[in-house]
């Protein structure tokens, strides 16, 4: 009987340890875990990016913010060429070929940044030229995310927020600052 008791309370105790080591690691993947923000900021840029690589254009237009549109258009007007980072499909001197997430970063809510590391096929070289580095600005608009421009060569750090947030009026709907002023103001314990 008291082996039998012992043996028990053995098991018992290697289980506790068990879930122990189980909500540590559930408690770093929870830290370790990406905002929603971001996580649908990514879904929106690999929709994007997966388009320009199958130079399916409308479907990149849909995915482009209006304000980033209706700038094309008016370069064009005034330089008579769309030549803008958001505008693949006048630039054929490099095709994208593939691409992978590399960094991200909220600025506020309904900005986030995302850096990719993009593969380039040129053809006019005959080569390839990888892993170059962008960063895409995207904006919750229309009920979801939009790309609205595209830095290349830089790192999303070097990006300040008080730079997003000036040069981008306008970008983010009216309804999600809203929402972010009401849920601070919950958090702050400055409700009505």
């Amino acid at each position: 009987m008291f082996t039998a008791t012992l043996l028990l309370a053995g098991l018992l105790a290697a289980g506790a340890s068990t879930v122990e080591k189980r909500t540590g690691s559930g408690l770093e993947s929870m830290l370790d875990e990406e905002s929603p923000d971001v996580f649908l900021a990514k879904a929106t840029l690999q929709q994007y990016l997966s388009r320009v690589v199958r130079e399916d254009w409308d479907g990149v237009r849909r995915l482009t913010h209006p304000k980033t549109l209706a700038a094309i258009a008016q370069l064009k007007r005034r330089a008579s060429a769309e030549r803008h980072d958001l505008a693949p499909w006048l630039d054929r001197s490099a095709q994208l070929k593939t691409f992978r997430f590399t960094d991200a970063r909220q600025v506020s809510p309904g900005v986030v940044l995302l850096q990719v590391g993009e593969d380039f096929y040129r053809p006019g070289d005959q080569g390839m030229s990888v892993d170059d580095t962008a960063v895409y600005f995207l904006f919750k608009s229309r009920g979801g995310f939009l790309v609205a421009d595209k830095k290349a060569g830089i790192d999303v750090h070097q990006v300040s927020d008080r730079s997003v947030r000036l040069g981008y009026p306008g970008y983010v709907d009216q309804q999600v600052q809203a929402q972010a002023r009401r849920e601070s103001a919950l958090f702050e314990g400055r409700h009505r």
